[in-house]
């Protein structure tokens, strides 16, 4: 049976790899294992071993990526978070705020199975992560308020993610994007208006 490693390789016509794109290709094997294994087993009881042994890397560049296991879902929330931080950025949500709610619920479903799996493994802090951005770390406020505001907006919408998911999902995402458009809508317009960006003035 082919390793993640062996696979991919062969998937993408690569037969050597290093530096930068070696790390990349490591860390995504061993994603992708921990992913398989998840669905196999509860999270607490993979072991390391299994993770190298399933994604074909070494235990040596393991621990030249990840220190633990949870790292390896920090790094793939992380991965979600930067995901929706470009499409949240998208100029045509300030016109459209409701359809960007209704993006957002859509990515969260599309992702279910990943989510549900992180939020099982009980890395329900590091999970809030990927469902908003950090957006006080992406917007620079004009005022103590207004930096507040958009702490109290992350903290909200992630909340009711997650209570989305912890629910089953009964509430569709029409109806998901309706509520959060009511509650958050004028505020997610004023701050893609208002707000400056981090990176701009940097």
């Amino acid at each position: 049976m082919e390793n993640v490693l062996q696979s991919l390789m062969k998937k993408r016509g690569v037969y050597r790899l290093s530096g930068t794109k070696a790390n990349k290709l490591t860390k995504e094997c061993l994603q992708t294992a921990l992913t398989c294994l998840m669905e196999e087993k509860p999270f607490e009881t993979i072991s390391v071993t299994e993770l190298v042994r399933r994604s074909g890397v070494s235990r040596q560049s393991f621990y030249r990526n990840y220190h633990t296991k949870e790292d390896i879902l920090v790094d793939m929330c992380r991965s979600m978070g930067e995901e929706l931080t470009i499409a949240m950025l998208d100029g045509r949500y300030l016109a459209d705020t409701h359809q960007w709610f209704y993006d957002l619920f859509l990515f969260m479903y599309e992702n279910r199975e990943a989510i549900e799996m992180m939020i099982k493994a009980r890395a329900r802090q590091e999970a809030r992560e990927i469902f908003l951005p950090a957006l006080h770390e992406i917007f620079l406020a004009d005022s103590d308020e207004e930096y507040y505001q958009i702490i109290a907006y992350e903290g909200g919408i992630n909340n009711i993610i997650v209570n989305w998911f912890e629910a089953g999902m009964k509430k569709d995402i029409p109806q998901m994007a309706k509520l959060c458009d009511a509650l958050f809508g004028a505020f997610h317009r004023r701050l893609l208006k208002q707000c400056r960006r981090k990176d701009k003035t940097e």
